[in-house]
């Protein structure tokens, strides 16, 4: 049986991923202004509707703003996570509202048994890891998560080692930036007891019940792009087919 066509994205897609790369990457940074429709149209020949839906495709993803007399310009990181309203694009996943997120550790490790074994990696293999917290408004930790990379990837995606967040979610940068596309992903969760130091990390009383999950984020290839392990309180909301679902765990 013949294998399947690799059919190339459309045009005004292929554009928009051109641009959003030299975003990433950093090569245009916030306020740059970029290629205008007309610019566009000469340099890829394309039709004006093809160059403007690649720009207005960037502006709805938050990447660029119009200004008026100037053109399409980048955004900051600030303004693009005010835009995509802290969602985590792609998976489904939607942020609380009245919660924040802070990165506090970026850096190069090697992976033990269970992160190489989730990544598809030889224990002690180089691995990226990013430790974040998420907070309530009035800064009362709710969660904690390390997202796990391959090491390769530090070099490619040079963000992932930043203790800055990524407005547009970690894997979807890296998914952007390797020019991959998000195929699928898997979560697992279990509730559970707080272990002394997760207790102490999100404030709680000793035997307190907590949420502990995994998540795997794959590529169009069956490739595992991010795994992610966390624990938390509160509730999590997941969306997706048109079905709402949410896991509550409430203390007394």
């Amino acid at each position: 049986m013949p294998s399947k066509l690799a059919r190339p994205a459309p045009p005004y897609r292929q554009i928009a991923d051109e641009i959003r790369a030299r975003i990433s990457s950093g090569e245009l940074q916030a306020g740059d202004l970029v290629p205008s429709v007309r610019s566009l149209m000469r340099e890829y020949s394309v039709a004006i509707a093809t160059a403007q839906r690649a720009l207005s495709t960037l502006r709805n993803e938050g990447y660029l703003k119009s200004k008026r007399g100037v053109g399409s310009i980048v955004t900051t990181q600030e303004e693009r996570a005010s835009i995509l309203g802290d969602k985590s694009s792609g998976a489904g996943k939607v942020s609380p509202a009245g919660q924040y997120t802070k990165v506090g550790e970026a850096a190069i490790g090697e992976a033990s048994e269970r992160v190489a074994a989730a990544l598809g990696l030889a224990p002690g293999a180089p691995i990226v890891q990013r430790m974040r917290m998420s907070y309530r408004a009035d800064g009362k930790p709710v969660s904690m998560a390390t997202s796990y990379f391959r090491g390769d990837l530090a070099a490619r995606a040079p963000l992932l080692l930043s203790v800055e967040s990524i407005a547009e979610g970690a894997f979807t940068y890296v998914a952007n930036t390797t020019k991959c596309t998000v195929g699928a992903w898997q979560d697992q969760f279990e509730p559970g007891i707080a272990t002394a130091a997760q207790a102490e990390q999100l404030g709680l009383g000793e035997g307190a019940l907590i949420m502990a999950s995994c998540r795997w984020i794959y590529d169009s290839r069956g490739e595992v792009l991010e795994y992610c392990e966390s624990f938390g309180v509160e509730r999590v909301i997941f969306e997706g087919a048109g079905v709402q679902q949410a896991l509550v765990l409430k203390h007394c």
